[in-house]
């Protein structure tokens, strides 16, 4: 099979791979992969694979080719893929959380071969039913962007009436507003330009503030002013710097909750006095458990979550679309596509 193969640090190169061993697995014919920053941070080496070579991708849908006898699956079954692969066996696993799972198996993309790839093999219980009213591009980008949106919503606790705050406009925060509008908050988006100001504005931002020539230092400040004084009840940090990450802690109203989504290799540093006077809350999130999945589907099929579709790559041309989203060209997100 034809895969995306990270050859050493920096050098990404799409040819044959070995296909996957399909004993007691699922296999899925790729039809769509959406490209994330997090492929950015392999190839940069913010982190490192298990091992070189490594195909990238963490993100995918597709349909099934074969599944083990019992499974449920049936051949030609349109599924998104669930990129956590937990134990099985740990409290968290035993409570729907493999995202967080004690000894996880693996994650396609992080520690396991990704979705870059014509074919992939993961468990049954890996796959999620999507109706024929989903595209297989939505589902590939609400296997990430979808499912963390909805997943960091629900720790937060967004509720009717609030103010959420969503700092980044690329694919996973056009997400983050959507899934905290549908929770009923009222959004404002923080962008670095009017034309994503106004991309976010069109996916449920009822307003939104765009980075002057001083950056992050005068966001707190304003989002007060959007707010009324009182400041954010939700701030979703999606960019991770930490002029970024002060901006959204300084601009909290009290007992609010700053959710960590995006990072970068830059450090937090503050004093423990700016979260313990208002009470505020640090609140981490990372990826999502299947159910996060399956809600982020269900709110595409009723028509209250979109994923933004940038531009559309064949597999051969990952390059070109990993390098849009480096450039910081991308408006929504690029994804790869199969015939």
């Amino acid at each position: 099979m034809k895969a995306a193969v990270l050859e050493q640090k920096g050098e990404l190169n799409v040819r044959e791979f070995p296909a996957p061993d399909e004993d007691g697995l699922a296999l899925v014919e790729t039809r769509a992969a959406g490209i994330c920053g997090t492929e950015l941070h392999l190839l940069d080496a913010l982190f490192e694979p298990p091992s070189y070579p490594f195909v990238i991708g963490h993100e995918a849908a597709g349909v099934v080719r074969s599944a083990p006898a019992g499974s449920g699956l049936e051949e030609g079954s349109r599924v998104a893929v669930y990129n956590m692969i937990g134990c099985g066996r740990c409290r968290w696993c035993r409570s729907g959380e493999a995202q967080i799972c004690t000894e996880p198996v693996g994650q396609l993309g992080f520690s396991l071969h990704g979705t870059f790839r014509d074919l992939i093999a993961v468990p049954p219980a890996n796959l999620v039913p999507i109706p024929d009213s989903v595209s297989f591009e939505t589902a590939a980008l609400l296997s990430c962007g979808g499912m963390t949106a909805v997943h960091a919503t629900r720790l937060a606790g967004v509720g009717l009436g609030q103010t959420a705050v969503v700092n980044g406009v690329g694919g996973v925060g056009l997400m983050v507003i959507q899934v905290a509008r549908a929770a009923g908050a009222r959004v404002v988006a923080v962008a670095d330009s009017p034309e994503k100001a106004a991309l976010a504005e069109e996916h449920g931002a009822s307003g939104s503030l765009v980075l002057g020539d001083d950056g992050y230092g005068a966001v707190a400040e304003q989002i007060r002013q959007a707010t009324g004084g009182a400041g954010a009840d939700h701030f979703f940090e999606l960019v991770g710097t930490q002029a970024s990450m002060l901006a959204g802690i300084r601009g909290l109203a009290r007992r609010g909750t700053f959710v960590s989504i995006g990072y970068t290799s830059e450090e937090l540093s503050l004093h423990p006095i700016e979260l313990i006077l208002s009470e505020a809350r640090l609140v981490s999130s990372v990826a999502a458990s299947r159910r996060d999945l399956e809600t982020a589907v269900q709110l595409a099929a009723d028509g209250r979550l979109s994923a933004v579709v940038d531009t559309r790559y064949p597999l051969e041309e990952v390059a070109v679309g990993l390098e849009r989203l480096r450039s910081r060209q991308v408006k929504g997100r690029n994804v790869l596509t199969w015939d």
